[in-house]
């Protein structure tokens, strides 16, 4: 596992509510990754994770909730990082560019090892499992290692079905992953901003698409796809742990993510 060697301060605006956001990421003595509002200490695992998301991932103690950190857990997963506290100005994390890009830029020179005592734990998927939520299906398989093959699949619009095929690594993940942005429908921006979503959403920080193509360039032909599978990473994360097995997203979601982490987290064996 790992901590970072000294504090880091980053500022963006955040997605849905438009706040102007400062975050100080900080090393820690204790096991676990904390967020911190308000005094208010909220504690990353599979418990804190909110169901029923839609457009963003939530985490709660209960009192206090923390939206849309998913950007930010996925780079930790990918860097091994865990040893911290992360104080927010506000209760959402700033999108930055709407990849992980920044979150990996600013912590993989800081990321060092955590106290030798402190192991990372591995959950390994043993046995097939499946789960359905809404539209979204996911399938796992044991596997020696983290595979994710993703689908996305859009019908009724010019984009039709985007297939991408991961196998994790640091490396990997810098190279394939972690520029990926968030995306959005043009048809669907109004809708969100009226229920008070996407206030901070431009041209800078998602890939935009219309009914006839891209409206800002994409940085991979199958963007969309790519950006799933970090979500998933990040969503993943309140495991708290390596996890081991091929999964098979289709048309994935947050709330599915959700109901996969929360399952997975009773299902798993833990192996030290």
């Amino acid at each position: 596992m790992k901590t970072i060697s000294k504090s880091v301060t980053l500022t963006g605006e955040a997605l849905h509510s438009g706040n102007l956001v400062v975050i100080t990421i900080a090393p820690s003595s204790k096991e676990g990754i904390r967020f911190i509002y308000n005094h208010d200490v909220v504690d990353i695992t599979v418990d804190a994770l909110v169901d029923g998301t839609e457009r963003a991932t939530q985490v709660t103690n209960g009192v206090t909730t923390i939206n849309t950190p998913e950007h930010f857990l996925s780079a930790c997963y990918a860097l091994s990082l865990t040893n911290i506290d992360v104080t927010l100005s506000h209760d959402e994390f700033p999108i930055l560019d709407g990849s992980s890009r920044g979150f990996i830029a600013a912590l993989l020179p800081l990321c060092v090892d955590a106290p030798e005592e402190d192991v990372r734990p591995e959950y390994c998927v043993k046995a097939d499992m499946g789960w359905r939520s809404h539209r979204s299906e996911y399938h796992a398989f044991p596997y020696d290692g983290l595979r994710i093959d993703a689908i996305v699949s859009y019908p009724s619009r010019w984009v039709q079905t985007v297939a991408y095929h991961y196998i994790h690594s640091l490396d990997a993940y810098q190279r394939e992953i972690a520029s990926a942005r968030t995306y959005g429908f043009t048809d669907e921006l109004e809708m969100l901003r009226e229920k008070g979503l996407a206030q901070g959403g431009n041209l800078g920080n998602a890939l935009i698409i219309t009914d006839t193509g891209y409206m800002n360039e994409p940085r991979f032909p199958d963007e969309m796809v790519r950006h799933k599978i970090l979500d998933f990473i990040g969503d993943m994360a309140v495991v708290f742990g390596s996890i081991k097995g091929h999964f098979v997203l289709v048309r994935p979601s947050h709330h599915g993510n959700a109901v996969v982490a929360k399952s997975m987290w009773q299902h798993l064996n833990r192996l030290y």
